[in-house]
């Protein structure tokens, strides 16, 4: 089974103009890096857009996706609750999961991710700022 999967930096544009071009380019970065320590070695990785990635992950079964989803939205929890940034970054994400009986071309499965990720970015807090401990 193949696992794509879309992950899209939420209020990009918010990051930018309140705190900075720096802050949203280290945005973006945090999210390339949690990507990559969520997938480990066994699938790649890249930034397909300013703010949008997408992966795709030799997959063992829907339990791994789901296991994938925790682990790169428990990051962002943490790191969140333990940064001294004024802001949250936060993801939206889509996966799709090819079973191995199936057959599709990849601009497929990842048009199924992506939709997934819209449905999941309709839900997002658009309120990017946090109150710090003082």
């Amino acid at each position: 089974m193949l696992l794509a999967v879309y992950a899209d930096l939420n209020n990009l544009k918010i990051i930018n103009d309140r705190y900075g071009h720096e802050e949203g380019g280290f945005s973006i970065r945090l999210v390339g890096q949690f990507l990559q320590d969520s997938i480990g070695k066994r699938g790649v990785c890249g930034r397909i857009g300013g703010d949008e990635f997408v992966c795709l992950v030799p997959c063992s079964g829907a339990a791994m996706s789901v296991d994938l989803y925790r682990t790169l939205h428990s990051a962002f929890d943490l790191f969140n609750r333990t940064s001294e940034k004024a802001y949250n970054i936060t993801v939206s994400t889509g996966f799709y999961l090819l079973p191995k009986d199936m057959d599709s071309t990849l601009p497929e499965m990842l048009a199924h991710a992506d939709a997934m990720l819209y449905e999941e970015k309709q839900k997002r807090d658009k309120n990017v700022a946090k109150i710090l401990p003082k």
